[in-house]
């Protein structure tokens, strides 16, 4: 499972996406996520993005991903693809090769609900 926090941009995910690329027939340059709200069963907010590939070898992917937009905290599912389209979002369309991994999120909210007061307690000191 990923966490990341919501409303945020440039966050790091580390996954292994690399095996795919010897199932798949095609080759392909690029990544689409897709990341599907998934609370209590119901599809709802959907972000389609192109993250950036910081770094990947034959063990480990790490991808640039942002959640703007995403501003609810819980579980979403994320779906990632292989294309050769650098901002593409759509995964019906001709440059998606197939897919390459389905997950789970927790997205945390970072909304603060409430302040805390500053309290200062004097020192009684009696002598």
């Amino acid at each position: 499972m990923i966490t990341l926090n919501a409303n945020q941009a440039n966050q790091t995910v580390l996954l292994s996406l690399r095996e795919m690329r010897q199932v798949l027939t095609e080759t392909f340059t690029h990544y689409l996520l897709v990341i599907t709200q998934d609370d209590n069963g119901q599809s709802g907010v959907q972000l389609a993005q192109v993250p950036t590939i910081a770094y990947e070898n034959d063990r480990i992917t790490s991808l640039t991903v942002t959640t703007v937009t995403l501003t609810q905290g819980g579980t979403y599912r994320y779906e990632i693809y292989g294309q050769n389209s650098a901002s593409n979002t759509d995964p019906e369309n001709a440059a998606v090769v197939g897919s390459v991994a389905i997950g789970t999120i927790k997205m945390n909210d970072t909304t603060q609900y409430f302040n805390a007061p500053s309290i200062d307690i004097p020192l009684d000191v009696n002598g």
